[in-house]
C-alpha cells in the first residue's frame, strides 16, 4: 500500500527525535550518577542544589587539578590574562590574594563531540539540500547528527536547569502539533505567499547576525531573553510554513517518495530543534 509523503516524512522525523531523546535522556541520567557516586561525566563533576520548585538541579563543574604545579590565571581586562604556576600550596594562597583564579580546563569530549556534530549537521544538510544521493547515506549521516547532539542537548540543559529543560520540551512538544495541524491542514496558504517567505527570511538573518554578535559584544540579558523570545516565534512560523509547503507537495506524485521525505523531514527537524535551542535561552538566567 501507497503511504503518504506526510507519513514517510513523520516516520524519519520521528525516528530522528527520538534518537536525539534517547541520547539527551542517558546523558542526564548518567550526569545523575555521577553525582550520586561522587564520580565525573566527560571528566565533569556535579554539585546538587534544589530550585524554586524543589526539585534537584545538577550543577557541572570542573574540579581543581590537586597536584603541583596548579596553573592559575589573573583577567587584566577582556583580552589579556596573566597567567602563572603555583608549585605549593603557599603560592597557591600568595597568588589568590593578588586576585589569581585556578585555571581549568573544559572537557575534550564535549568540544570534540560538538564538532563532530557540526560536521553531520553541515553534511546533511548539503546533501538534502544540494546533492542526490542515496535516501540511505543521507539517513545515515542524519542519524550520526542526532546521535552527536542528544548529549549536546544534555550539556545544554545541565548548564542551565535541567527541569527547565524539560518544559521546554513539552512547550515544543505542543507547538509542533499546532503548528502541525494548522499548516498541513492548509487553512492559510502560508507556502503561497511571497511576502511570508520573504520575511521569514530577512528575519532568520537578522538573528543569526545577532547572534553572531554576542561573541563579540556585551549585551544586557534583557536584550538576549527578547532575541530568543523572538527567535522562538520565528521558528514557530518556518513549522507553519513548512508544514504547509508538505502539504503542497503532496498533491505532487512525483514528490511522494523516500528522497522527498527525507528533505522535508530535516527541514522540520531544523525548525523543532532551533525552536528548543531559542526557547531555552529565552529561560535560562546566563547571558
Amino acid at each position: 500500500m501507497e503511504t503518504s509523503l506526510l507519513f514517510k516524512t513523520l516516520i524519519i522525523l520521528s525516528a530522528q527525535l527520538g534518537i536525539v531523546l534517547v541520547m539527551c535522556f542517558y546523558t542526564l541520567k548518567q550526569a545523575r550518577l555521577a553525582y550520586e557516586n561522587n564520580t565525573t561525566l566527560f571528566g565533569t563533576s556535579f554539585r546538587g542544589s534544589v530550585n524554586m520548585k524543589n526539585k534537584l538541579n545538577l550543577i557541572p563543574y570542573i574540579q581543581i587539578k590537586e597536584t603541583f604545579p596548579k596553573p592559575m590565571y589573573k583577567n587584566i581586562d577582556k583580552d589579556t590574562n596573566l597567567h602563572e604556576q603555583a608549585n605549593n600550596q603557599d603560592e597557591v594562597i600568595k597568588l589568590l590574594k593578588d586576585g589569581y583564579f585556578h585555571q581549568v580546563e573544559g572537557s575534550n569530549f564535549i568540544v570534540g563531540l560538538m564538532i563532530f556534530w557540526f560536521c553531520t549537521l553541515f553534511g546533511t544538510s548539503i546533501l538534502t539540500s544540494f546533492m542526490d544521493v542515496n535516501v540511505w547515506i543521507g539517513m545515515t549521516l542524519f542519524t550520526l547528527c542526532s546521535l552527536s547532539f542528544g548529549p549536546l542537548l544534555a550539556w545544554i540543559m545541565l548548564e542551565m536547569d535541567e527541569n527547565d529543560g524539560f518544559t521546554a520540551m513539552k512547550i515544543v512538544l505542543v507547538v509542533t502539533i499546532l503548528t502541525g495541524f494548522i499548516g498541513y491542514g492548509d487553512f492559510i496558504s502560508f507556502a503561497d505567499s511571497t511576502l511570508f517567505a520573504i520575511l521569514l527570511f530577512f528575519s532568520l538573518i537578522a538573528l543569526l547576525l545577532f547572534n553572531f554578535a554576542r561573541f563579540f559584544m556585551e549585551i544586557s540579558r534583557a536584550t538576549t531573553r527578547a532575541a530568543a523570545i523572538f527567535g522562538s516565534l520565528l521558528f514557530s512560523l518556518f513549522l507553519l510554513y513548512d508544514f504547509n509547503y508538505i502539504k503542497k507537495q503532496s498533491g505532487l506524485s512525483s514528490s511522494n517518495n523516500w528522497e522527498t521525505a527525507l528533505d522535508m523531514a530535516f527541514i522540520l527537524y531544523l525548525d523543532i530543534i532551533n525552536l528548543l535551542l531559542e526557547i531555552l535561552d529565552a529561560m535560562s538566567n546566563s547571558s
